[in-house]
């Protein structure tokens, strides 16, 4: 299985069901300027369009889980959305300070799955793997999914173990099976990684 997000190493597919139709695409990664902008970790293949000017967004909290203050989903509305370097620069209505803006920092934002384009067969939302559980074959579980990085030669999981957090490449060799239904990720084993 793949994550899907460019590049795509390899085959998966939908969403976290405790989400139901709310989708992870982006993490705030910090505050930028002083009109309370935000610099936006993309999770998803059509930044384009879900940080789209007139895009309407869903406030997540630093564990990737919908906000729903009164009962309803946090809604923010996109005034701009642009490319900024490897992250995206956006502006949404309902913030216009630099300091409310910052203490969005390590939140997830979420889109409504209707206005994604649809996923190609065998993949899964980066959003996704977050929660899911690892297992390492012939050991069995090992920890579960915190993070997930796209660094320049590929994406890495971070793995909450009860002995750390490690960070574990997504290699096709080392990401032997993902469950998507039961969200198991099983890896090969890795001498001294989860020690």
């Amino acid at each position: 299985m793949r994550p899907s997000c460019p590049p795509r190493p390899w085959p998966c597919r939908p969403a976290r069901p405790e989400l139901g139709e709310y989708i992870i695409v982006g993490r705030v990664r910090r505050a930028h300027g002083v009109r309370g902008a935000w610099a936006v970790e993309s999770l998803n293949d059509a930044p384009d369009v879900v940080f789209a000017s007139g895009a309407v967004l869903f406030a997540g909290d630093r564990e990737g889980n919908l906000v729903q203050p009164d009962g309803q989903p946090q809604a923010l509305h996109v005034e701009d959305g642009r490319p900024m370097n490897k992250e995206w620069l956006v502006r949404v209505r309902e913030l216009s300070d630099r300091d409310v803006a910052d203490s969005w920092r390590g939140r997830y934002l979420l889109a409504d799955a209707d206005v994604l384009p649809p996923l190609d067969e065998g993949e899964i939302y980066i959003g996704d793997l977050i929660g899911m559980q690892v297992h390492v074959e012939g050991r069995g579980p090992v920890g579960q999914v915190r993070d997930v990085y796209d660094a320049p030669q590929g994406y890495i999981l971070e793995v909450e173990t009860a002995t750390g957090r490690p960070l574990v490449p997504w290699h096709d060799d080392l990401v032997r099976d993902i469950d998507d239904e039961a969200r198991i990720i099983t890896l090969a084993p890795l001498d001294g990684l989860f020690d």
